[in-house]
């Protein structure tokens, strides 16, 4: 194990700032490669479980292992004292994948000097991975990721300098791992907006498994804020868990396998589901959900443009209905063409129409 020498440290970050953009998925081989290359860290493993702790599979530098009966670690995994605590540690804390305060298990600290070496989990260290001592980093939603990195008998216990190290070596990787996660859920929530936006829908948000607010527009928090009251927040916030969207899933009547609808006071709510799937069997969880009134109760109320659009959206509408193209107004407004068509959007959503000439109408009727 190399411990903190700037050079090593600066080529991991070069090498890892590259990996991270270009990766399809974060915690691979390559990771582990990266880590034997600039730190030394030879025998290691990355274990993989789903969000309630089941294992899926393992991986080292040169293959994945999926769980099925004959895996090695199969029989092992309910009697794993390290996962457990581990997990039970993750669920207490809310563990999601922004945390970068490191989250290191030291074997030797967790099972007791005297029953150390005669431990079921030594055994399994000696018989499947020829290790004695082990200390395990913790990263990602309920700790669903383990990298585990191993010493033999030979080599002796971690020491407090090397925990000092890998709890740099953790610090590197979390804040990868952070923008990594950061990068990602920002493109899949760009490509739900688009397909919500090709559809027609005129109010959306977009959550993950774990009640966070990654995307919405301002007639969703609108239409939320009516059937919901005092629940909602003046903004929300990516960072927080928003219990009252277990009041949207509460006895919603799936459509068909990704698709469940209900109403709550004078709204429908359409749950829509997205899976992200990786290779090594985890699964993350989207779901954009689309709001609308009831037919029964979306009357045709006359609304100013002055309380609704801001003055530059009034500006924009007002060319619209002139018959301008877009590109014509850009060029009147001293503006970007897509800073118009972000207008655009904006007053087609809140306007709740969907083409110039039902902007049109809308106008004719609202002035």
């Amino acid at each position: 194990m190399r411990q903190n020498e700037n050079n090593d440290v600066l080529d991991f970050f070069t090498e890892m700032s590259d990996y991270q953009v270009s990766a399809k998925e974060f915690f691979t081989d390559t990771l582990l490669k990266l880590l034997e290359k600039h730190f030394e860290l030879s025998k290691t493993i990355i274990f993989y479980f789903d969000t309630c702790g089941n294992f899926l599979s393992w991986k080292d530098k040169y293959s994945i292992l999926v769980n099925s009966r004959s895996h090695p670690y199969h029989n092992f995994v309910d009697t794993d004292i390290v996962r457990h605590i581990i997990y039970r540690d993750a669920l207490r804390d809310g563990l999601s994948y922004f945390n970068v305060i490191p989250r290191i298990y030291k074997s030797t600290d967790i099972i007791s000097s005297i029953d150390y070496n005669n431990s079921t989990y030594v055994r399994f260290l000696h018989d499947v991975i020829d290790a004695h001592y082990s200390v395990t980093m913790a990263f990602g939603i309920n700790a669903y990721i383990q990298l585990s990195i191993y010493k033999t008998l030979e080599e002796g216990d971690f020491t407090e300098e090397e925990l000092r190290f890998l709890n740099n070596v953790y610090i590197y990787i979390a804040n990868f791992y952070k923008n990594y996660k950061k990068y990602e859920q920002a493109n899949i929530v760009s490509a739900l907006q688009s397909n919500i936006i090709t559809l027609g829908h005129q109010a959306y948000i977009i959550i993950d498994d774990f009640l966070h607010i990654l995307g919405y527009n301002q007639i969703a928090y609108y239409y939320l804020k009516d059937v919901l009251g005092c629940f909602i927040t003046s903004k929300f916030n990516q960072d927080t868990a928003y219990k009252w969207i277990i009041l949207i899933f509460d006895n919603a009547q799936e459509i068909d396998e990704n698709i469940r609808i209900t109403t709550i006071g004078e709204y429908k709510f359409k749950i829509h589901s997205y899976d992200q799937i990786y290779s090594n069997g985890i699964i993350d969880k989207y779901y954009w959900i689309t709001i609308s009134k009831l037919e029964c109760v979306a009357k045709a109320i006359s609304i100013n443009t002055k309380d609704l659009l801001t003055p530059t959206e009034r500006k924009v509408a007002e060319l619209i209905y002139k018959g301008l193209t877009y590109k014509d107004i850009a060029d009147e407004l001293v503006v970007s063409y897509h800073t118009i068509k972000r207008h655009i959007q904006n007053i087609y959503i809140k306007c709740e129409v969907n083409s110039r000439f039902e902007l049109s109408k809308w106008l004719e009727k609202n002035r």
